[in-house]
């Protein structure tokens, strides 16, 4: 008896354009490599690698299949599980097979694995087969074998943070079989475009200062002059969202939540100098 699957309308997988998404050079070299072998891109956290996936798929009109990876990823989230509704027996699809079938069924799909440097080893393992001509992938639990048919296409790409906490080395049966692509903070310009457009309406004089003295800021950080965390460029997208509604100085209150004990103080003393923002005097929360 054939089992019934379950699986994501394609439909639902395609990205949505970003108006105010800022291209540092990313969809131009994803387009050069597109389709080709698996991909890793490089980086630190919030340096746009996979806002840069979704805006190649939302271009290109293609579904994108996302797996955000971990150490407790096993195989239900990647290949799949059964499933009990009512009275039948179902198995849903893992990020993995449903790539492979909306491929087969819309002609193309992209496979993003977020952290790919978080599976265990055995999971990469197992994706050995995908990442290499066979591109298939069995099943032994519903007896079948996911494969892209010829003509069909799926691409493999993969996000990392090196050396961060809750990371394994790859494997090298594993590594051998991808491409690496180093992605970067955004040169200085872009990305304080980038800010600028977050604004609801156009940036003020003041608010140009403002993102100017942000952006230092997050220099110190990147250069180990403020503690052990680096601001990225999705924690100063968050920092002008809160500015809106909070005004600045309760928006870098927020912003120094990131940081403990001594670098809390360095934190204060560059927003002082940067911001003429005295933070020991700002409450978030106004108690009675």
């Amino acid at each position: 008896m054939s089992t019934n699957i379950r699986i994501t309308p394609p439909e639902l997988l395609v990205p949505s354009h970003h108006d105010n998404y800022v291209d540092t050079g990313i969809l131009s070299l994803l387009d050069k490599l597109a389709w080709r072998r698996p991909l890793i891109l490089k980086g630190p956290k919030g340096s746009g690698k996979t806002l840069a996936l979704e805006q190649w798929a939302a271009l290109q009109g293609i579904p994108m299949v996302r797996q955000d990876c971990s150490e407790d990823i096993g195989n239900s989230d990647l290949i799949g599980s059964f499933g009990i509704e009512g009275d039948e027996v179902y198995y849903g699809l893992g990020s993995v097979t449903t790539a492979i079938e909306t491929a087969n069924s819309e002609g193309g799909c992209l496979l993003v694995l977020e952290e790919v440097n978080s599976l265990e080893p055995k999971a990469q393992k197992m994706l050995n087969a995908l990442c290499d001509y066979r591109q298939m992938l069995s099943v032994a639990k519903i007896g079948k074998v996911f494969k892209v048919k010829p003509g069909h296409r799926i691409w493999v790409v993969g996000t990392m943070n090196p050396n961060y906490s809750g990371t394994y080395a790859l494997n090298e049966d594993f590594r051998s079989r991808w491409g690496f692509v180093e992605v970067g903070y955004m040169r200085e310009d872009k990305e304080k475009q980038l800010l600028m457009n977050e604004f609801s309406s156009p940036a003020t004089s003041t608010e140009r200062i403002l993102i100017d003295s942000l952006y230092s800021l997050a220099m110190l950080t990147r250069t180990g002059q403020i503690g052990d965390y680096a601001l990225s460029t999705r924690d100063l997208v968050h920092f002008v969202q809160d500015y809106e509604a909070l005004g600045a100085a309760k928006a870098l209150r927020v912003l120094e939540g990131k940081y403990e004990q001594e670098s809390v103080k360095d934190f204060r003393t560059q927003c002082m100098t940067l911001f003429k923002v005295n933070l020991d005097q700002v409450e978030l929360i106004q108690h009675g």
